[in-house]
């Protein structure tokens, strides 16, 4: 073959990747590239490293030669990185590798969100119809915390409750769902969809009972979201994780099935740092403000929820970098 033909049938992906050399140049390396990104990546600079070797038996003398030195040289800069040091590795996943795991991974956490969600629904309609269905979704001892010795919400919703006890009830069953979710996932997803769905039925449960019987709803929003934001999201995040690891081993596409379920669950495992520390956080929030009687008002309390909701949209959105 001529070296202008060889020229003509590949210089397209020469072109292809001396522009990924650039890309790669401007978001400062291969580590802040997408997956798909990097296969692509990949996939150049093998095929160049070919060409490279072709070159060098059939063309020693020709200006190709040089050209692809240089191309595979560049290229070789960005695929094989050195090791950075641990805080800089720590720093450099929580400002851009979980943001954007979190951002790549978004049709899982949605679907895990529409399932929870519609269980929430259900429930909350099923028993503002008839208030004695809550037993149906709703443990006792989670209702006998909230209502008042009658038996209704009449509710001194601001302090009457134990604090230590509802706080000690709802970290434990929180952190057990969203390990139960993440984990279930190994059911082919099934697990996991089960698990996203009967709590939202208990949640929605719990609010269609209370709004039904005429709860004060302000007060007890101004109680549930101040932390409940951060923990539902956390949630929703590891039912995210288990149908991504249910989709690698049920639709393992060009994987062998159990190369597709590593693959899958290597991706996943990058959410548990945001699920820990959003269930930590919560959890801090929940002892100390949520159900600490403290001297503020529903509204200051709904307000804080809000800005947790808008840093925690904000963080995943661009991480820590401008």
């Amino acid at each position: 073959m001529k070296e202008t033909t060889f020229v003509s049938r590949n210089e397209e992906h020469w072109k292809a990747l001396e522009a990924f050399n650039t890309r790669l140049r401007k978001k400062g390396g291969i580590k802040k590239a997408g997956t798909e990104e990097v296969r692509e990546f990949s996939r150049l600079f093998r095929l160049a490293g070919f060409h490279l070797a072709y070159a060098k038996t059939h063309y020693p003398n020709g200006n190709t030669l040089p050209y692809l030195n240089r191309l595979v040289g560049v290229s070789h800069n960005f695929f094989y990185v050195r090791e950075r040091s641990s805080f800089f590795s720590i720093k450099e996943f929580f400002s851009y590798t979980l943001p954007q795991t979190v951002r790549e991974t978004y049709k899982y956490w949605v679907a895990a969100a529409a399932v929870f969600v519609f269980g929430l629904l259900f429930a909350g309609f099923y028993v503002a119809g008839d208030t004695t269905r809550v037993s149906h979704f709703v443990p006792d001892e989670i209702m006998s915390g909230w209502l008042s010795p009658d038996g209704t919400p009449g509710l001194d919703l601001e302090g009457s409750r134990d604090s230590a006890f509802m706080t000690a009830i709802y970290i434990t069953n929180n952190t057990s769902v969203a390990f139960n979710a993440f984990v279930w996932g190994i059911l082919a997803g099934v697990g996991t969809l089960f698990v996203l769905f009967y709590n939202g039925l208990a949640i929605g449960g719990f609010f269609g009972f209370m709004h039904a019987e005429g709860a004060n709803m302000l007060v007890l929003y101004s109680q549930i979201l101040p932390h409940g934001i951060l923990e539902l999201s956390a949630i929703i995040l590891a039912g995210g994780g288990g149908l991504m690891i249910g989709k690698g081993l049920l639709i393992p596409g060009e994987y062998t099935r159990a190369h597709s379920l590593i693959f899958h669950a290597k991706k996943a495992a990058k959410l548990i740092p945001a699920i820990a520390i959003m269930m930590a956080l919560a959890a801090l929030i929940e002892g100390y403000f949520s159900f600490n009687n403290l001297p503020v008002s529903p509204t200051f309390r709904l307000v804080f929820a809000g800005l947790t909701g808008v840093g925690m949209v904000a963080y995943f959105m661009k991480g820590f970098r401008t």
